[in-house]
């Protein structure tokens, strides 16, 4: 945002204003949450106790039914990586990729294309379902994995680049996670048991209708 111009103020007590000065990323350190927009940029638990003052709040939390209230749009925008804090901020992370809101704001809207992102609207039960499947459940197959192979002490020499691929997720952090399963817990618990039913009974066909699955996903969109 402030590659574009935006005046950016925050509040977080694990940043300093020099720090984010020098890395270009803010104006100044508010002492609350106040402004014309106000982007709630937290875990989904502590999201969910903040009450902003100002025109409009929104949230870029990995679930969006839980901040469907006044003053607010529910938003998440679908970037990211398992890295977190301000050293590890891009201000290209959101180029090109959906920003999803639960209804249109100008003013959120204004931010989003700021970023480089595209707002699209959609409904948060369909959403929170949908990252269940797409987002949540693979971050616990990833660190349920690593975690299982640290249990077992297995020889260093036997992880491949299969395993590596499936395991980029697992270096995310308990304090960004922890708190979207517990949000979207049902809606996973429903994706899990799907998934461990086709794993359980998997034949030829499932193997191919992955292949068909990737072919589409790999095309050009």
């Amino acid at each position: 945002l402030k590659k574009r111009g935006w005046q950016v103020r925050f509040v977080d007590p694990h940043v300093e204003i020099d720090h984010a000065r020098s890395l270009g990323a803010a104006d100044e350190k508010a002492q609350e949450l106040a402004g014309d927009l106000v982007i709630i940029a937290t875990s989904v638990d502590v999201a969910m106790d903040l009450e902003p003052k100002g025109k409009v709040a929104t949230t870029t939390c990995s679930v969006m039914a839980p901040f469907v209230r006044d003053g607010f749009v529910a938003g998440h925008p679908f970037a990211g990586s398992e890295k977190n804090g301000l050293n590890n901020a891009r201000a290209d992370l959101f180029n090109g990729h959906p920003w999803f809101v639960n209804r249109h704001d100008d003013s959120v809207c204004a931010m989003i294309e700021a970023v480089g992102a595209r707002e699209v609207v959609v409904e948060p039960r369909e959403h929170d379902q949908a990252m269940a499947l797409t987002s949540h459940l693979p971050q616990m197959i990833s660190t349920a994995l690593a975690s299982l192979v640290e249990q077992k002490h297995v020889n260093p020499v036997f992880i491949g680049s299969g395993l590596r691929t499936l395991l980029r997720l697992a270096a995310s952090s308990y304090e960004v996670w922890g708190s979207v399963l517990d949000a979207n817990a049902r809606n996973i618990g429903q994706a899990e048991r799907e998934l461990l039913r086709v794993m359980n009974q998997m034949t030829s066909e499932d193997f191919n209708r992955a292949r068909r699955f990737m072919a589409k996903y790999n095309e050009p969109h």
